[in-house]
């Protein structure tokens, strides 16, 4: 490493959005010392976004530790609402950060942050600095171009950084001379970073202080001594060099452990001033175990019914559907456990939210409002490629996720259940008016569908946020319903008139009883409107 330094306490390298919308870059004392002044964070994706406020959650969650407020005999309430209406935050994490300052040196030349010293292979070769940039190249899914990325100023390569821990591609890394798993100079894959094998959940406040607050994982503050002293950010441990904890899959400590889990040894080569990154060198660090894997406060985890076996029950943190997040989401927040089977876990910054926690979250939050954002990665070709990224906000209220609405759960799930169902109903109906023209698709088509369900789950995200106000059960039922109803009949009465006369006319077919069948577009019209209003709830029917 080189002699040069890049504070990240008080150089700016975080991007920061104010609710005018500018941005600002600052420094991590500053970030948390004006937390209650930037709305978002505002990076080069939205992934590294979420890779960098989960380095902030979890030095938030090590600060209000350090300073010894909570004990394990503490209320999850009271313990919540302490932090909530503090006043001093920043200054309490800055004293933190101030402690462990030496090791928040970019390019420290002993213990460089996120980064392993002295890093190098066989042959003492490097990649230029587009390496820690996600699919730099002319490709569809580009955030940059390779020629764009070859140098990247600090602060930058600095937020990249982050980024490649959380959410690098699985496939062949370059052999770190130390670590026993490398073959023929080559280190073989262990997976992506762990961040891009969960769906992510975030729960959004009007300010980053609030957002901070609202995915603070309190249980995790009231741990006993023993599990807090072994729960370890990577800057608190002994600095890393290139052999892993272990050759085999490690188990993560507790919840800072895995939010800062470094999946990648990297080290980082700057130019001769120490402004600018002009190479990288990334290798495979510490392989997670992901079956069984609890410690994530911010993800689901679904029950594995193949892989459970001999009484021992097998659960993987839950994705995000990139072609249908909204729906899957949302379903997969609101289900209740299956009688059948052991039950999916919710996130625990969700799951928490019952008792007297959800009526202080509620009273704090009800006026201001709440969002919700879901953010994943979708990957490709053995895990070895990036797709693209999955990051939707909704409108949902905080109170919708609290048990103090559990009476509304199961619509959520029953509507999605129905939309999803439908969606085969109406990939039918698109075929058969294109066999009523004449034609012999052997498949449906899928942009009318698609286009119907994108228009439909507009609808969706605003009914979401009207059952914020924590209607009767029934009429949130017959709100779904007429929304779902004029969306859906709009759409069929496109597809008609696009279908034309020649549909409209029809087509006869004999059936093998000898009868004769007229294929036209008023006779699957008919059909669909009739499996509509099975689908609907009656009293959404009803003008």
């Amino acid at each position: 490493m080189s002699s040069h330094n890049f504070d990240l306490l008080r150089e700016p390298w975080l991007r920061m959005r104010h609710a005018e919308g500018h941005v600002e870059e600052v420094g991590l004392l500053e970030c948390y010392d004006r937390a209650e002044q930037f709305t978002d964070l505002a990076g080069e994706s939205d992934t590294q976004n979420q890779a960098v406020f989960r380095l902030l959650l979890a030095i938030f969650i090590r600060a209000l530790r350090h300073h010894a407020l909570f004990g394990p005999e503490d209320r999850l309430a009271d313990t919540w609402q302490k932090v909530q209406a503090a006043d001093d935050l920043g200054a309490l994490v800055g004293e933190y950060l101030e402690a462990w300052e030496d090791r928040f040196d970019l390019f420290d030349t002993s213990a460089p942050f996120f980064q392993a010293a002295g890093l190098h292979t066989q042959k003492e070769e490097h990649s230029d600095a587009s390496v820690l940039v996600p699919d730099t190249g002319p490709g569809l899914f580009s955030t940059s171009t390779s020629a764009a990325t070859k140098t990247l100023p600090a602060a930058a390569a600095a937020r990249w950084l982050v980024y490649t821990q959380a959410y690098d591609v699985s496939g062949i890394k370059s052999g770190a001379v130390g670590d026993p798993r490398v073959k023929g100079g080559k280190g073989y894959p262990i997976g992506t970073g762990w961040a891009g094998a969960i769906g992510a959940v975030q729960v959004m406040g009007p300010t980053l202080q609030d957002t901070l607050v609202l995915n603070l994982p309190v249980r995790a503050l009231l741990a006993p001594p023993e599990e807090i002293d072994a729960d370890l950010p990577p800057w608190e441990r002994e600095p890393a060099d290139a052999s892993p904890r272990s050759v085999d899959e490690v188990t993560p400590t507790g919840v800072v452990d895995v939010l800062t889990w470094q999946q990648r040894r990297v080290r980082l080569f700057p130019d001769q001033e120490g402004n600018t990154v002009v190479g990288a060198l990334i290798c495979n660090g510490d392989k997670i175990r992901r079956a069984n894997n609890f410690m994530d406060p911010t993800t689901g985890y679904r029950y594995s019914r193949a892989q459970s076996k001999n009484g021992v029950d097998v659960f993987f943190p839950k994705t995000h559907d990139p072609a249908l997040t909204v729906w899957r989401g949302m379903q997969s927040l609101f289900e209740q456990n299956r009688p059948d089977e052991p039950e999916d876990r919710k996130p625990a910054i969700i799951s928490q939210l019952h008792g007297d926690l959800a009526d202080v979250v509620n009273a704090a939050y009800e006026q201001s409002g709440t969002t919700l954002r879901l953010t994943g990665m979708s990957y490709g070709t053995q895990d070895a490629v990036v797709d693209g990224e999955v990051s939707e906000t909704y409108p949902v209220r905080v109170q919708l996720l609290t048990d103090r609405a559990q009476q509304l759960w199961p619509v959520v799930v029953g509507v999605v259940g129905r939309v999803m169902s439908f969606r085969g109903s109406m990939a039918w109906f698109h075929k058969q008016l294109l066999v009523c023209a004449g034609a012999s698709p052997e498949e449906a088509p899928q942009a009318p569908v698609q286009a119907w369900l994108a228009a439909l789950e507009a609808q969706f995200v605003a009914w979401l946020d009207y059952l914020g106000g924590i209607p009767a059960p029934e009429d949130a039922e017959r709100e779904w319903g007429r929304r779902m109803r004029t969306t859906t009949l709009y759409f069929i009465a496109e597809a008609v008139a696009a279908a034309g006369p020649r549909a409209a006319i029809g087509r006869t077919e004999e059936s093998e009883a000898g009868k004769l069948i007229i294929h036209s577009s008023a006779r699957y019209e008919l059909w669909i409107t009739k499996k509509l209003a099975e689908i609907v709830a009656d009293t959404a029917l009803t003008p």
